[in-house]
């Protein structure tokens, strides 16, 4: 048997870590964690291995050899450029004339290798994926296997309503040398986006092994560390070469430990260090080979690698400090600072928490180093959201981060590129979109500046301005209450829909890298001014709704917006019918709009909300809501004579269909997230779910036209009931219920479809599971012919997902 480790990645979310140390050589208790792979594959007599390489190569040659030390057999295939994961593979074909194992060299595992390669046999596999379960799999593939183990769904990195299971991908393959013929040659092409997608739809026998034991993906400084402390509690069957003198603390030899010290386990300490009396070293804390540890200095939950040289009255807490620092006296290093290669602090120098400082940097004495040095703070796994980026006004969002995220923009964009800017008339707004344009024009980006500007401005204009994206910055308060202040950052393309995903994961790196590249002084991006932005969105929805007919009929409305929408909102009112339409620039409010509709006898209440979303007010005083609007919508434009798709979410009401019957609108269900829906729109002006004024002139065009008040439109449509219901979880256990979940739908043979969530289809009506994207809950929708049924079955439903959870569990 052979294998082929991967070792050509270079860990950019690792760095400093892994900016003169590949991925692979990043040491775990003291050793290459490469080192590692190797002793598992010896331990089931896998000896000739293939190492493929592309990072530093030399590191890994200069340590391993030809493994001869090792016990093994190695052979180094270097990449000139970045293959892919699969056409890695295929640049050592001629090594590989048997069944082997890929595994990567930068995770550590104890799986059973070779039960998984009697799976493989005994099911006759072209190639088997070896599996686990995580408690959060947005970084790894999802996969899904029938009752004999076939894959039948694999999905790379899905966002949580795209989860379907916790059982993922580890990287580590069985596989046929057939498989070598469907890679291209000296072409860059990955086992997970590109090979298996293929196998899949050829319908090849491409196998899922669930494996037991350990897996961590070292990807990560908050897993580095995790995977150290997990070795060090023996969570992981993995050979330590070291004696333990007390319970949990492991010595390599050479150590001198003198009789006054303080040491607590579990810890490790590596050969050749020198450790001062009254010294401590606290649980969890992890020395390399050769460090010295002068008196009265204390590490706790501390990962130091080689050759560094701590002064005396040090404290170090939760920290990472790489080869050959030097760390003066008094110095202080706060939870989650990195010290990179050959650094020098001073004496009496204070590292703030979560600061990073790239190798051979310089702090001098009595300074306090507040923010990274070439190196940004951890941030969330997912810098994105459902809606952009939300957080806390100068809490979660500060200029000082807005810049950098410009900055990280800006870097992935091609050069010269053009980028519109809306935002909301509060001045917090105005500062954010400053900041962010000067974090684009560093980098040579341009700027077209639309004021202040709704969202729905900013989408039209990068389309009409032909820019190559547009960002809108907006802060919102809901319920009227400033404790609930929200700044939202949102993003559209070149065509003014969201980000692509795609896109988005190339912002997050570029974030968590900061390695941006500054344009000269002479290469400054332009910052343009564009006061039309307004008035060419209001034109363009003249042009697409006879408000013509709207006015002739003369109908009294209320138009209730923000302040920053509300000179778009009065250029809106003005098409609809002139003193009949009154404007009310306030917070939007539902009981204000209720009472201001019945105070003037208005006919209909217009309420378009900060988030994105509007709502309808009867001549009663009753309150339209999402899942009336939709179908209205759908009627509006079937009436309209126009032959055009509309993309609707898979949660929207089943009465779609009926109401678009007989007309030139054709629904497509789509996924959740508004570009999903955009996408799948087309032979509109605008999409309706994105260009709130144009679905809400599409319902006036509709009332004008039947003469009929929004009131009986309504009463005329389709019936259906909506119950909904929410079920909080722990964030760990979203993936673990939905793998539940579907095992249940496969045993039970219901009828189900995976677009977005779960939705499974009953005798009663149907009813919709989906995980929620940034919370930790899932959602719960039902249809029904009558309430009453809606709400059993939400109930019923939530009630098996609950039930779920004692059983992830255990």
């Amino acid at each position: 048997m052979k294998a082929v480790i991967m070792a050509g990645g270079k860990g950019t979310r690792l760095r400093p870590l892994t900016l003169k140390t590949p991925k692979p050589m990043v040491p775990l208790l003291n050793r290459p964690c490469m080192e590692y792979i190797i002793e598992l594959l010896k331990r089931y007599d896998i000896h000739q291995i293939a190492v493929t390489v592309q990072y530093l190569p030399d590191v890994i040659r200069n340590y391993f050899g030809d493994g001869s030390d090792f016990g093994v057999q190695l052979q180094y295939f270097e990449e000139g450029t970045p293959l892919g994961t699969a056409g890695s593979i295929k640049n050592a074909s001629s090594f590989l004339d048997e069944t082997f194992i890929v595994i990567s060299g930068d995770a550590l595992t104890d799986f059973n290798l070779r039960q998984a390669i009697q799976y493989h046999k005994q099911k006759h596999a072209l190639a088997t994926m070896v599996l686990t379960q995580v408690h959060s799999p947005l970084d790894y593939g999802v996969v899904m296997t029938d009752e004999e183990g076939k894959v039948t769904r694999f999905l790379e990195k899905p966002s949580w309503s795209e989860v379907f299971s916790d059982t993922v991908n580890t990287g580590i393959y069985v596989l046929e040398p057939e498989i070598l013929s469907w890679i291209p040659e000296r072409e860059s092409y990955d086992f997970s986006l590109q090979l298996f997608p293929a196998l899949l739809r050829e319908e090849k026998p491409l196998f899922g092994y669930v494996a037991n034991g350990y897996w961590s993906d070292v990807g990560s400084l908050h897993q580095y560390r995790q995977t150290q402390f997990d070795m060090l509690d023996r969570k992981v069957e993995v050979r330590i070469p070291a004696s333990e003198p007390m319970p949990g603390l492991f010595v390599e030899h050479g150590v001198r430990l003198p009789s006054r010290i303080r040491l607590s386990g579990p810890s490790y300490i590596g050969t050749g260090c020198t450790l001062h009396p009254s010294s401590a070293v606290g649980p969890y804390t992890i020395l390399g080979s050769g460090n010295v540890i002068h008196p009265y200095s204390s590490l706790e939950r501390t990962i130091v690698w080689d050759g560094s040289l701590i002064g005396s009255h040090c404290d170090i807490q939760d920290a990472i400090v790489l080869h050959r620092t030097l760390i003066g006296n008094d110095v202080h290093i706060q939870e989650g600072a990195v010290i990179g290669h050959g650094c020098v602090l001073g004496d009496k120098s204070h590292i703030r928490s979560q600061v990073k400082l790239w190798p051979d940097k310089k702090i001098q004495p009595h300074s306090t180093v507040h923010t990274s040095l070439i190196w940004s703070e951890e941030v969330p796994a997912s810098l994105f959201g459902g809606k952009g980026i939300v957080g806390r006004p100068n809490g979660d969002i500060t200029p000082e981060f807005v810049g950098k995220l410009a900055a990280a923009y800006g870097s992935v964009l091609p050069s010269d590129a053009a980028i519109v800017l809306g935002s909301g008339m509060h001045s917090f707004d105005t500062l954010l979109k400053s900041v962010f344009a000067a974090g684009l024009r560093s980098l040579g980006i341009h700027v077209i500046d639309i004021g202040v500007a709704s969202m729905e401005c900013t989408r039209f204009a990068v389309q009409t301005l032909k820019a190559d994206g547009a960002v809108h910055v907006q802060l919102c308060v809901a319920g009227n209450d400033v404790k609930n202040e929200q700044v939202f950052i949102q993003w559209t393309d070149a065509q003014g829909m969201p980000m692509a995903k795609s896109l988005e994961r190339k912002v997050e790196n570029a974030y968590l890298q900061e390695d941006f590249a500054r344009g000269a002084t002479d290469r400054i991006g332009r910052w343009k001014g564009y006061d039309h932005a307004i008035p060419d969105y209001i034109e363009a929805l003249r042009r697409a709704v006879d408000f013509e007919l709207i006015q002739d009929a003369c109908f009294s409305i209320i138009v209730q917006s923000s302040p920053s929408e509300a000179s778009t909102t009065e250029r809106f009112a003005s098409m609809l019918g002139g003193t009949r339409v009154h404007t009310l620039s306030a917070q939007p409010n539902p009981a204000a709009i209720i009472e201001h509709v019945r105070n003037v006898q208005a006919q209909i209440g217009v309420m378009l909300n900060e988030d994105g979303t509007f709502q309808l007010v009867t001549d009663e005083g009753t309150i339209i809501h999402e899942d009336t609007l939709l179908p209205l919508i759908v009627l509006a434009l079937a009436k309209s004579s126009i032959n055009a798709s509309v993309g609707v979410p898979v949660s929207a009401p089943i009465t779609l269909e009926q109401v678009a019957v007989k007309s030139g609108i054709r629904i497509i269900r789509t996924k959740e997230p508004l570009r999903a829906r955009m996408e799948a729109t087309n032979g509109l002006p605008f999409s309706p779910f994105a260009h709130r004024l144009y679905a809400v002139s599409l319902i006036f065009q509709l009332m004008a036209a039947e003469q009929r008040s929004l009131r009986e439109l309504v009463a005329s449509m389709p019936s259906i009931h909506v119950a909904k219901e929410q079920v909080p979880c722990a964030l760990h256990e979203k993936g673990g219920m939905m793998r539940e979940l579907m095992e249940w739908v496969r045993r039970e043979s219901v009828q189900a479809e995976f677009l977005d969530g779960v939705r499974i289809q009953s005798e009663e009506g149907w009813v919709l599971i989906q995980p929620d994207q940034d919370e930790p809950l899932f959602h719960i929708i039902a249809q029904a012919d009558s309430s009453m049924k809606a709400q059993i079955l939400a109930h019923e439903f939530a009630g098996k997902l609950t039930y779920t959870q004692p059983l992830i569990r255990k």
